[in-house]
């Protein structure tokens, strides 16, 4: 068996059959540990090759091949199932546990249930801690301050890490985070780091719409970070034929951004109230909205100009 522990204070951990590390690979965040003391909620999977029942009704939340059911004779589960005959499972919130079962072959239907069950267990056990996972990318102020860059797929998330990280920013992932409450009313953000998913183009010409996963290390990014308070939200959106800018919005447009990527919580409405409270929260710092024109792209100089509202003190040069 092979166990990692997914946040920084090992409540929760992950244990898989080691036959099914290769289907596991891909969504395992980079630079985890073994747990160092035990976890107040587990995901365990395993191989398993029966075909699983489908509940006929229809499901509360589905994420790529993956659908989500309350399961009604456990007070506080979640039925997962995936596309595969033998993918699916239980989280069980009420004792912090999901019991996942997936395909030993190793196919491509079989990495994306895999992906997908593992994400959307995560996030449930999370909710269940009170603690949110959010699709979105964070950096790393030169004040050590995280802002987080909510966006849909596309929205410039990937890329506008990579540029600040370049310009020596450090970040803390490019695609998921994990929300928890911090002292005194703030926020902290933890970053599960994976390859980078950038569009293909150079700098000053727009995206060709292909996309690329691209380890840290090959773009020569090594001022990681595990978490960091949180400063504020950044809703970018790319628009090419625009200069770049950065507009203040106001909290409930942050806190509908951050809603739209945590959709797992329409499957756990028990603990939604108090991870909405906390999402909440971190919408009520410092948001914007950042508008990508050609003008940074990739361009790390001029994109730091460009978040200049940011500095909370006159006088800072970033």
């Amino acid at each position: 068996m092979i166990t990692r522990s997914l946040v920084e204070d090992d409540a929760l951990e992950l244990t898989l059959e080691t036959q099914l590390w290769p289907l596991v690979e891909r969504w395992m965040p980079l630079g985890l540990e073994q747990p160092a003391k035990a976890a107040g909620a587990t995901i365990e999977l395993r191989a398993a090759g029966t075909p699983l029942r489908h509940p006929t009704a229809e499901p509360l939340l589905t994420l790529d091949r993956v659908r989500a059911w309350p399961d009604d004779r456990r007070g506080g589960g979640t039925l997962l199932r995936g596309g595969l005959p033998a993918s699916g499972g239980v989280v069980s919130l009420d004792v912090g546990r999901a019991r996942l079962y997936a395909d030993p072959a190793e196919s491509p239907e079989a990495a994306a249930d895999v992906y997908s069950m593992l994400t959307v267990s995560a996030a449930l056990l999370l909710t269940s801690l009170g603690r949110a996972l959010v699709h979105a990318a964070a950096v790393v102020d030169p004040d050590g301050a995280a802002w987080i860059l909510a966006g849909d797929a596309r929205s410039g998330k990937s890329t506008t890490c990579v540029t600040l990280a370049s310009a020596g920013w450090e970040y803390l992932s490019d695609d998921q985070v994990v929300l928890a409450a911090d002292v005194a009313d703030g926020v902290r953000v933890s970053g599960w780091l994976r390859p980078f998913h950038l569009d293909t183009a150079a700098p000053g010409r727009e995206p060709t719409g292909e996309r690329l996963e691209v380890l840290p290390a090959e773009l020569g990014l090594t001022c990681w970070r595990r978490s960091a308070p949180l400063a504020g939200v950044i809703l970018p959106v790319v628009l090419p034929s625009q200069p770049t800018r950065l507009v203040p919005v106001a909290a409930a447009d942050a806190l509908a951004g951050l809603v739209r990527q945590s959709p797992w919580l329409l499957a756990c409405p028990r603990a939604a109230p108090r991870v909405f409270a906390l999402l909440a929260r971190a919408a009520g710092g410092a948001s914007y909205h950042l508008e990508l024109g050609l003008d940074t792209f990739r361009r790390p100089s001029e994109l730091v100009r460009c978040l200049d509202a940011l500095r909370p003190r006159a006088g800072i040069v970033w």
